[in-house]
């Protein structure tokens, strides 16, 4: 009788302890409103460009340099003599004239890489905005811009290494957030 109470017993306390285990390991988002999935390169604690189009693997790279609230990850994108050193996070926008707010965490090692706001709009693609990364200690940069926008628009975020054919260097991201403002 005492193994037939025993083993529902054991199942249910292993059961009990995973359970708690998950619900320790969730990340709560730093900001609600954030229309970017996974604005800090992890998901539960492990590193990962999930929800980034990751246009050259070998140049994207993780790092536990973080900025102030960065989490345990962020990623650093290395300079390039050309284009294509970059990722990219794709929002589908509504339509209407709306107010956004991009913000992120920021710094280079040696030369300086950018962020960019773009509009894909139909089948063409316009820069909306672009922020060189100014500083070699982490900083938070922010732009508002209105954009207009029909059904089908979206707006795509892109993080760049920079570029240059002598000088190497890194640009690190963080903390990515794009708010619809009204």
């Amino acid at each position: 009788m005492k193994k037939r109470l025993l083993l529902p017993l054991c199942v249910l306390l292993l059961f009990a302890h995973l359970l708690s285990r998950c619900s320790d390991s969730l990340i709560t988002p730093v900001n609600e409103n954030n229309l970017i999935p996974n604005p800090s390169f992890e998901l539960n604690g492990v590193s990962t460009v999930a929800f980034w189009f990751v246009n050259m693997p070998s140049l994207v790279h993780f790092t536990n340099d973080t900025p102030p609230n960065g989490g345990n990850w962020a990623i650093t994108i290395d300079v390039l003599w050309g284009s294509g050193n970059d990722v990219i996070s794709t929002v589908l926008i509504p339509e209407g004239t709306h107010i956004y707010k991009f913000s992120f965490w920021s710094k280079y090692s040696n030369k300086p890489g950018f962020a960019e706001t773009l509009l894909a709009a139909r089948d063409s693609l316009y820069q909306i905005n672009r922020i060189i990364v100014d500083s070699e200690s982490w900083k938070n940069y922010s732009i508002l811009d209105t954009i207009t926008s029909v059904s089908g628009d979206s707006l795509k975020i892109k993080l760049s290494g920079g570029f240059s054919n002598i000088v190497p260097g890194k640009t690190y991201f963080d903390l990515c957030t794009l708010e619809l403002l009204e």
